[in-house]
């Protein structure tokens, strides 16, 4: 087994990734497909274990990605983080990225990766697959609106709104579907 520990930490604005004992830092922004990139770079590393904090927003569309892309994982309370970051002497922000901070927390701590129920991963996949084809439906008609004539302008605006809710309800059953996993718990 590969002996790879892996810190992510997912803001609104950036995924930042570092890896243990290596040191390789790797920082995207955050966005959809930028999400899958990083899953599939850190399949190429095979990491042992995958550490993020609980902090309810930006890792539960990751943790998602990463239950259902086969990548070990855990979801670890940002109490136990501090107290870490308190114990090894490393508290000030400047000291160290805070992925850094997670790849070490899971480096000498070992949180259990708790991997997802198939029949929820299943249910995350679909959910995936469903936004995918919303996206290029949305894709489509934005490209339609550009040469549509007045008559048919309104009708137009009207499907890309409701594609683009369809897409923030389908996010949001995702991800409520990841907090309401053991993985979350």
């Amino acid at each position: 087994m590969d002996s790879r520990f892996v810190g992510l930490d997912a803001t609104s604005e950036k995924i930042e990734v570092a890896v243990r004992p290596t040191g390789e830092i790797w920082k995207t922004e955050f966005a959809e497909e930028r999400i899958n990139a990083t899953a599939e770079w850190l399949k190429g590393i095979r990491p042992r274990l995958v550490v993020m904090e609980a902090t309810g927003t930006f890792e539960l569309p990751v943790a998602g990605v990463f239950a259902t892309q086969g990548l070990p994982f855990a979801i670890v309370n940002p109490r136990s983080v501090r107290e870490f970051a308190r114990a090894v002497g490393r508290m000030a922000r400047f000291d160290c990225t805070h992925a850094g901070l997670l790849a070490h927390f899971g480096e000498l701590v070992h949180p259990d990766p708790r991997p997802l129920p198939e029949d929820l991963i299943q249910k995350l996949r679909e959910l995936l697959t469903r936004r995918e084809d919303v996206n290029q439906m949305l894709v489509l008609e934005k490209g339609r609106l550009e040469d549509a004539s007045v008559i048919l302008r309104k009708d137009v605006q009207r499907h890309i709104g409701f594609l683009e809710q369809s897409i923030v309800m389908l996010n949001q059953e995702f991800n409520r579907a990841v907090r309401f996993s053991a993985a979350w718990r």
